[in-house]
């Protein structure tokens, strides 16, 4: 994903591409995977983390979500899973910006997450 750098805050309902061990340790069987962004702390440095979803190919409960070529996402997905990163993680090398999840399906995911 590039090299590492200095850790910054993303912006609610962005979505990107993390290295999967910046959030499960280990237990996520794919080396990535996207997800978008749910709550992110007021202040940089807090011990407060960065609340995600993450977004699956697989056939599971969620938000259902399109195949987006805008946000490089070629087979359609669901965001279904709830999880979070450490500010400290949470720097290039671990993610990488794909966009901005449009509506209707930002809206369902804060509904169904928040």
């Amino acid at each position: 994903m590039g090299k590492a750098s200095e850790p910054f805050l993303p912006e609610i309902g962005q979505v990107y591409q993390i290295n999967t061990i910046a959030y499960t340790f280990g237990t996520d069987p794919a080396a990535e995977r996207p997800a978008v962004v749910l709550t992110v702390p007021p202040v940089a440095g807090s011990f407060a983390p960065i609340q995600i979803v993450t977004r699956t190919s697989q056939s599971v409960p969620g938000v259902t979500h399109p195949a987006d070529s805008a946000l490089k996402l070629d087979k359609d997905g669901v965001f279904s899973t709830l999880g979070s990163v450490e500010q400290s993680l949470w720097q290039p090398g671990n993610v990488q910006l794909l966009g901005w999840l449009p509506n209707p399906y930002l809206t369902r995911v804060i509904e169904r997450f928040s």
